[in-house]
């Protein structure tokens, strides 16, 4: 009889011991859904500007209303800030570089890859232009776009 009660009482804790495992196992798997072990899932989606900083001073909040950039999973990108921009992005996940080729500023300017130092925090994305070693930093190098996400995946602007 001790021996049923044995028995009974291991093939429980057996049960619940594997049971707790599975729902830690769970957890864990829904937690890393939630957050991207890369950089370039997190850009993916479309961007409006929230804030403007030079240095450690807000130069414009909420600057303009249509200003946005998107992100998309083809590797191309839309910029919507004084002027229509877009072409195609990669980003270094290493030292947190974006690189943006622009088929735009190429026939213009003949000058088509700009480099920015890029950091998310939640919803929201910093971009500030990467400064060349060669370059005296300038007004607008020191300039940080803080971006907060309007949609995720791409096609969501019509502005």
């Amino acid at each position: 009889m001790f021996y049923k009660y044995k028995v009974l009482f291991t093939v429980l804790i057996a049960t619940i011991t594997v049971g707790a495992g599975m729902a830690q196992d769970n957890k864990a798997a829904e937690q890393h859904k939630r957050i991207p072990d890369k950089k370039i899932e997190l850009i993916i989606g479309s961007w409006k500007i929230q804030t403007i900083m030079s240095g450690k001073t807000e130069v414009a909040k909420n600057p303009t209303s249509g200003q946005w950039i998107e992100f998309r999973e083809d590797g191309k990108y839309v910029n919507k800030a004084t002027a229509l921009d877009s072409g195609s992005y990669r980003l270094n996940e290493n030292s947190s570089t974006l690189y943006l080729e622009s088929s735009v500023k190429a026939k213009v300017e003949g000058k088509n890859v700009s480099e920015f130092n890029i950091a998310f925090e939640g919803e929201l994305m910093t971009m500030q232009q990467a400064q060349k070693k060669t370059s005296k930093k300038t007004h607008t190098d020191a300039m940080k776009y803080v971006y907060v996400r309007i949609a995720d995946g791409s096609n969501h602007l019509n502005n």
